[in-house]
């Protein structure tokens, strides 16, 4: 018997380690009945570079007795297509499928040809549906959903020693993943209403210590440098959040870089000390600014509290970025600029913004009605338009979400963006909104030089608000941290047009322009300056040709 098991990511990126699906694959090979009975094989696809047709072709020739699916709301499509033409191929394959949208649309996927499902965390249950199969008995029990079932049948590990080591198994090469997606915790105990996890265990489960460990150890062995990790709250448990950092900063090699999950409001003074020693950055789910709106998808908010969380993370200058969504229930064109607003004067690295999905199997999607919530009947099931925002304000709302895209988080302005509003006394939201606008009218590509556009705009906002006369001193300090930026991500040396001294433009990391110019004109002519770094310090030096 041959046994595939298939993921599809939307590109080779750091974040396409198919955890999912290698999770089903791992359980499979330690099941001794399963391994001693079939060859099992994982197939990863990638979305932009793999065609659906032709990927069903391929497998179609191989024969496979069983296929796996790994279906989530980003592959869904892709997973249609290549479903249809792969069962027209080889229609006396057993199909079967496990993810979130096993949980969406169940009985569409039966519809499809899947002779059944895997909800929940489907390891255990896998490999009992897959020992079943074997034997040719009826396929049902705990996380198995099949056309005779009458609801959702999610099953969820409580003791998650039981499940083998991903990472650590040695049917997994670590070579052929650019990043990983590490677990040390699986549940959630809050109930977001927008989310999957607010449907599915509210018990938090934890791996051992040790284990994390010994993960950890082989990370370092095998060089990998980047690292997701997935918990939904990492520091929910405050000692076991200290525990788990004093481990990576005591062990991690400096290259490696961790992107944790946080709760800003759990934060203290140890914890930001420890985020801060270690080489990671932090993703803060917002949402909204708007108390009002977060009371309905069950979340609280105290503004103030939240900024002084942030203030920890400021002081021990850990990167952070913020997630903000459009269109919860009850949000409006307004509220989500000033949501915006708020989040930037956050001054987070970057700000996610998406527009609201109605997942089947969340709170929301339940209540669609009661919130009066037009969405599209199929993945990625966007929100069309609701009783506060029309499709106007939506189409409105993402102008923004584009204009912040490129601009402030493509663009690293979050070093000097506050200059830029605060000079032309322009809330964030506004700025962004005219940043699209400008884009559009000038034909200009997102995937043009960003800081090259961020130049062209600023000059021509600043022109006509009637304040060139502060150009020199706001352009030679983006220039400087573009600079910056440059260097950090690419580790070549840059050189920087100033019209100001890099010791003058420090003025402005407590000053405002105009005070600069105040202070001290503009040289007569601007200069180049060579940045390079030296033992952890960057340096400015006057470039001669």
């Amino acid at each position: 018997m041959d046994i595939e098991i298939i993921a599809a990511s939307i590109e080779q990126s750091t974040l396409s380690f198919p955890l999912g699906s290698l999770a089903i694959y791992v359980a499979l090979k330690e099941n001794r009945v399963i391994s001693g009975s079939a060859h099992i094989s994982h197939s990863h696809y990638f979305i932009d570079t793999h065609d659906p047709v032709e990927a069903a072709q391929s497998m179609a020739e191989r024969q496979v007795d069983l296929l796996g699916l790994s279906i989530y709301l980003f592959n869904r499509t892709w997973m249609n297509t290549f479903l249809q033409a792969f069962l027209t191929l080889s229609p006396s394959t057993t199909v079967f499928a496990g993810g979130p949208e096993t949980i969406a649309h169940p009985h569409d996927l039966l519809d499809a040809g899947c002779a059944f499902l895997i909800q929940g965390e489907g390891e255990m249950c896998t490999q009992e549906a897959v020992e079943k199969w074997l034997r040719g008995e009826q396929v049902e029990g705990s996380g198995i959903f099949t056309k005779d079932s009458r609801r959702l049948n999610s099953a969820y590990p409580q003791n998650l020693s039981t499940l083998p080591s991903i990472i650590l198994h040695p049917a997994i090469s670590l070579d052929d993943y650019p990043g990983v997606l590490w677990e040390f915790t699986r549940g959630c105990p809050y109930n977001c209403a927008f989310c999957f996890e607010s449907k599915g265990s509210r018990l938090v489960r934890t791996y051992d210590l040790n284990r994390i460990e010994r993960e950890l150890d082989y990370l370092i062995e095998q060089e990998i440098s980047r690292i997701f990790v997935l918990d939904p709250t990492f520091n929910m448990t405050r000692n076991r959040t200290i525990e788990i950092l004093e481990l990576l900063i005591r062990k991690s090699d400096p290259a490696m870089h961790y992107t944790f999950e946080i709760r800003a409001e759990l934060l203290d003074s140890r914890t930001a000390s420890l985020f801060g020693k270690l080489h990671c950055s932090l993703q803060i789910g917002l949402q909204s600014s708007n108390t009002g709106v977060l009371n309905t998808i069950n979340r609280s908010f105290e503004p103030d509290l939240f900024s002084r969380k942030i203030g920890l993370l400021q002081k021990h200058n850990v990167v952070f970025g913020l997630d903000l969504i459009i269109g919860l229930p009850g949000d409006t064109c307004e509220s989500f600029f000033d949501s915006v607003d708020y989040a930037v004067g956050c001054r987070p690295s970057n700000i996610d913004i998406f527009l609201l999905s109605l997942l089947p199997g969340t709170e929301v999607y339940d209540k669609r009605d009661t919130f009066a919530l037009q969405y599209q009947s199929d993945s990625p099931y966007e929100l069309i338009e609701s009783t506060t925002m029309s499709e106007k304000d939506i189409l409105k709302a993402l102008k923004v979400k584009h204009g912040c895209d490129i601009f402030y988080t493509k663009g690293n302005a979050v070093m000097w963006f506050h200059h830029i509003v605060e000079t032309l006394q322009m809330k964030a939201s506004q700025f962004f909104l005219l940043f699209d606008q400008f884009m559009e009218n000038e034909k200009i590509s997102d995937e043009d030089d960003t800081y090259r556009i961020q130049d062209m705009f600023i000059t021509y906002m600043f022109k006509k608000e009637k304040k060139e006369h502060l150009l020199p001193v706001i352009l030679s300090y983006i220039e400087m941290h573009q600079g910056i930026s440059y260097y950090q991500e690419t580790l070549e040396t840059p050189v920087v047009t100033l019209w100001y001294d890099p010791e003058d433009l420090a003025f402005l990391d407590t000053h405002s322009a105009l005070e600069l110019y105040q202070k001290k004109r503009p040289n007569t002519a601007s200069s180049d300056y060579l940045l390079y770094g030296e033992n952890g310090r960057l340096f400015f030096e006057r470039f001669m040709d």
